[in-house]
């Protein structure tokens, strides 16, 4: 059995798919550039999927049976368990009695940052002063990033080893653009950028000439950025690198980026040498794909492109007020006397201030994820181990905890009530959208309509989310598509 893509291959899945009513059916699949691969429009977006939830599980499978024949992973997704769960769902589904083959699933999955479970081994490895990997970026004290040889034989071969494949269809090089966090952004640092991913570039040529990788690429979010930016990435310069490693039969063959209906430069702006990211890339025969359709991001906030769980706002309101009480009442008891008070024990004092103040619910969650529970957590180690302490521990950490998932809810109310708004603007500006009955699908069938895009990534963790995305039918031509997009950004400028 052969143990990567093929065009054949993938052809036969779009036409096994077509004729029992898959994806296919309403969208043909798209030709992944001058890879020859045939993949599903909708791609499987694996950011957020872990090992241990079930439903991770059984919504890639039931995405898989459903026509999606694209995945896309990366090392640092959930610490390697976004990678580890793909390895097991393939390994079941490959070596059991369906009727999917390897050579018909298109595998992409990517590397450069150094988080979580590896980065812990490398400040490790850094104390008993052993030598790490060459040009590595300390971007904060929880992310590097690094694309030295060195470090990505590593990547790959742990990529590999997650995935239970022997090869890889597409090897991205993640976010090189985090180099210029932590630079001078000036001329020579530049110069240094676009060396390192041409020694990347190098390093990857072996690994296809060595079987381990069918195709790279890089996935940046600097592709898409004005070239007055200091984060923006030359498609020229990546290609040049290219050229100059591995001859005009190199294998650099796909690119990745984020787009959404509100953030559509690469279909709009002519940013990479006087043509649109799009256009260039179409001029290369490159592979397309894109991320992010549904988080748009608009100063210095995330707007969800779709609707948060549904909840009566009124109530939130009234049993908001009331857990702030409570709160704030324990928190005045606090049972012990330091100066200053761990900021994990005053939470309440510190979230009094209006709730539309603390950003839209995306960034919310994050903050509370990064900031709010590790604090409370850490305060609550120190406290005193007396009855009376713990009795009042227990009951802070119930009270704090629902307070915090009521500000959510509350984010949530207001977001929906914008997003209702928005969806009815959208049904204005493009009536054949009115058809898409979500405010995630119409977003998703907007860029469906922009052929440019060979596969739109989607996080489907939840069955019902694959459900839902995979209703799309291709409401838009592409003329329809652009005018609905152009039009967009002059109603919201």
């Amino acid at each position: 059995m052969l143990s990567y893509a093929t065009p054949s291959g993938t052809k036969r899945f779009h036409d096994r798919m077509k004729s029992n009513g898959g994806l296919a059916s309403r969208l043909a699949p798209a030709k992944l550039g001058s890879t020859g691969l045939w993949v599903s429009r909708l791609g499987f977006g694996a950011y957020r999927v872990h090992e241990h939830e079930p439903d991770h599980r059984e919504a890639l499978l039931q995405a898989l049976q459903s026509g999606v024949n694209l995945i896309d992973t990366s090392a640092n997704y959930t610490d390697g368990s976004s990678e580890r769960l793909i390895g097991l769902a393939l390994q079941d589904l490959l070596q059991g009695q369906s009727e999917f083959q390897r050579d018909e699933l298109v595998i992409v999955s990517k590397a450069g940052f150094i988080q979580g479970t590896l980065l812990a081994q490398a400040k490790a490895a850094q104390k008993s002063g052993a030598e790490l990997w060459p040009d590595l970026v300390e971007v904060s004290s929880e992310v590097w990033h690094c694309i030295s040889p060195a470090f990505l034989e590593v990547s790959l071969e742990h990529t590999l080893q997650r995935l239970k494949l022997d090869r890889l269809d597409v090897f991205l090089i993640h976010n090189p653009e985090t180099f210029f966090k932590a630079s001078r952004k000036n001329i020579d640092e530049r110069k240094a950028f676009y060396k390192r991913l041409q020694n990347a570039f190098a390093f990857l040529e072996s690994q296809r000439q060595a079987g381990r990788i069918r195709w790279y690429g890089v996935s940046s979010n600097g592709l898409p950025e004005p070239e007055n930016q200091s984060s923006h990435v030359s498609l020229a310069k990546l290609l040049a690198a290219a050229q100059a490693v591995g001859g005009a039969d190199h294998g650099f063959r796909v690119i990745e980026f984020p787009m959404n209906i509100l953030e559509a430069q690469p279909l709009l702006f002519r940013q990479q040498e006087g043509k649109t990211l799009l256009e260039m890339a179409a001029e290369h025969d490159l592979g397309v794909l894109t991320n992010r359709p549904l988080n748009a991001r608009r100063e210095g906030r995330v707007q969800r492109l779709a609707y948060f769980t549904e909840h009566n706002g009124v109530e939130i309101k009234g049993e908001l007020h009331a857990t702030l009480g409570q709160v704030l009442e324990l928190e005045r008891q606090l049972p012990i006397r330091t100066k200053p008070v761990p900021i994990g024990l005053r939470w309440g004092h510190e979230l009094r201030e209006p709730i539309a103040e603390l950003g839209d619910v995306l960034s919310w969650r994050e903050f509370a994820l990064v900031k709010i529970y590790p604090s409370i957590r850490q305060a609550m180690s120190r406290l005193p181990q007396d009855a009376a302490a713990q009795a009042w521990r227990s009951r802070y950490e119930h009270a704090i905890s629902r307070y915090l998932d009521l500000i959510t809810a509350d984010l949530e109310v207001m977001a929906n009530s914008k997003a209702q708004v928005f969806m009815e603007q959208i049904d204005g500006l493009a009536p054949q959208l009115r058809a898409a009955e979500s405010l995630a699908l119409k977003s998703i069938e907007a860029l469906l309509g922009v052929p440019q895009l060979h596969s739109v990534l989607v996080g489907m963790r939840r069955p019902r989310y694959v459900k839902d995305v995979l209703r799309a039918k291709g409401l838009l031509t592409p003329d329809q598509a652009q005018e609905f997009i152009q039009s967009l950004q002059r109603h919201r400028s």
